[in-house]
């Protein structure tokens, strides 16, 4: 019988644990903050729909359409990884500040099938998060210039040019 008791008092004393001192640093609750970005393709700078980001293994969200994503995470500093089908893994760091959004850009995947050595495309302007008013807009490459409306051309026509 003195067993018995030993055996109990032992898995009293294992199921209390260190329960007599002083708790280290224990964390109650949580603080959150927010962080947003968007995936692109690293070779056509194109988002990347449905792409998977995580910050560790119990914070994550899926990029929408756009390859944009909002995820709610602890504070503090984190690593955020996306990942998509047929792409190579990618992580950002970010400090996630309480009760705040932080952007982290872009995150940029290049496909598994890229040629060893393909250049990657440089990634576009990071949007600030202010809006600011609209630059002129830029005519593309190929395109023709407007018509002017402030009289005829300077340019000599080939019947104006003069003779050789």
């Amino acid at each position: 019988m003195g067993m018995r008791y030993a055996v109990l008092g032992m898995l009293i004393l294992f199921a209390l644990g260190d329960g007599c001192s002083p708790q280290a640093a224990v964390v109650g609750v949580q603080d959150y903050g927010r962080v947003v970005g968007r995936v692109l393709d690293a070779t056509t700078n194109r988002p990347i729909p449905n792409a998977l980001i995580s910050v560790g293994s119990l914070y994550a969200t899926n990029a929408d359409v756009i390859g944009a994503f909002s995820l709610r995470t602890v504070a503090g500093d984190q690593t955020i990884t996306a990942r998509a089908p047929g792409y190579t893994t990618a992580s950002a760091d970010a400090t996630i500040t309480k009760d705040e959004t932080v952007s982290i850009g872009y995150i940029r995947l290049v496909p598994l099938t890229a040629p060893v050595g393909m250049p990657t495309l440089q990634p576009p302007p990071t949007p600030s998060p202010k809006p600011s008013p609209s630059p002129p807009s830029t005519q593309a490459p190929g395109m023709s210039p407007p018509p002017s409306t402030t009289g005829p051309a300077t340019s000599p026509t080939p019947s104006q040019a003069p003779p050789n």
